[in-house]
């Protein structure tokens, strides 16, 4: 464990790792190599220093050699959505999703419950309460961590107790068990945006998107423009106010689960004002435009029109 000696030093003397010790590392967290003090210390360690691009890809390559991959979904479009979920804003990725599947589109999702720093909302429990209403399962498909990534999810407890972000936070979003081409994830603070297109280019993907979104998702923003990075090209914005998009001014709400429910269900059965609709067709937009299946977000959003007006049609 000669990547400690790096890592115990004061906060000005603490040295990055090599991708190799980095890999050891992490295969030393995942097999319980560590005891608690010492796997306790090597996640406030990395918290401290900041990861480095070489870093996270040893930790994301060493976690995908340890999976326990399920069927491939090569032309589908992973959702690489923050685990910890929302804790303060509407959700309306449910709606995007069914929209971009009646596209045509498939996706694919991973997650797991109560992930820290926020142990917030996610995709899968708006859909639980929805009882999967209007999802098509055959073009969503997702899994949970536990049946993926068994000795990562053992870690949960650890870092529930802990209650700070660690780089598992950053990579397990990233490891695509489904094997999927595609991938549109998300950041928090700029400096991300070129980490995390560096990482998805090292992995592999042949078309990756990175988004600024609301609360760190991939959710555009509704009351300014959203910042976004597509594979190797500069980091764009996007302005809906420019666009003529009308978007819901306030989107905050100290009951995340229940309003994200209702608003969704609003917005698949056609009962929802439109600037909620606006916001659940741009989402989609973002979706399709990752996926590679529509020139820019204009063309996207109108794209996402139609698939929610064939939507409509079928109900």
């Amino acid at each position: 464990m000669d990547y400690f000696k790096k890592l115990t030093k004061l906060k000005e003397h603490l040295q990055d790792l090599t991708r190799e010790e980095a890999r050891r590392a992490t295969l030393d967290l995942l097999e319980g190599k560590l005891s608690t003090p010492k796997a306790s210390a090597l996640l406030t360690a990395m918290r401290i220093k900041g990861e480095t691009p070489e870093e996270l890809l040893g930790i994301t390559e060493t976690l995908r050699e340890n999976l326990q991959y399920p069927p491939p979904e090569r032309n589908a479009l992973d959702l690489s959505v923050n685990y910890d979920g929302k804790v303060k804003s509407l959700s309306i990725l449910p709606s995007a999703v069914v929209i971009t599947n009646a596209c045509g589109v498939k996706l694919t999702y991973h997650y797991a419950e109560r992930v820290p720093v926020k142990e917030g909302i996610t995709l899968a429990d708006i859909f639980e309460e929805m009882d999967y209403k209007y999802v098509n399962r055959d073009l969503f498909v997702s899994i949970h961590q536990r049946e993926f990534a068994p000795g990562l999810y053992k870690l949960l407890p650890l870092r529930r107790e802990l209650g700070f972000r660690t780089f598992l936070n950053v990579v397990e979003k990233l490891l695509n068990p489904f094997n999927t081409r595609r991938v549109i994830t998300s950041i928090f603070h700029k400096p991300y945006f070129e980490k995390l297109s560096s990482l998805c280019k090292a992995l592999g993907f042949e078309r990756w998107t990175v988004i600024k979104g609301l609360e760190g998702g991939i959710e555009p923003l509704t009351d300014r423009p959203t910042f976004f990075k597509v594979v190797e090209g500069e980091v764009q914005k996007f302005d809906p106010s420019s666009a003529g998009i009308d978007l819901p001014k306030r989107v905050e709400t100290s009951e995340v689960l229940g309003e994200s429910v209702e608003i969704n269900l609003k917005v698949l059965e056609g009962k929802a004002t439109k600037e909620f609709i606006n916001w659940a067709l741009l989402t989609s937009a973002f979706l399709l435009f990752a996926y590679g299946s529509v020139e820019d977000l204009r063309q996207g959003f109108e794209t996402a029109r139609e698939g929610y007006k064939k939507h409509i049609s079928n109900l």
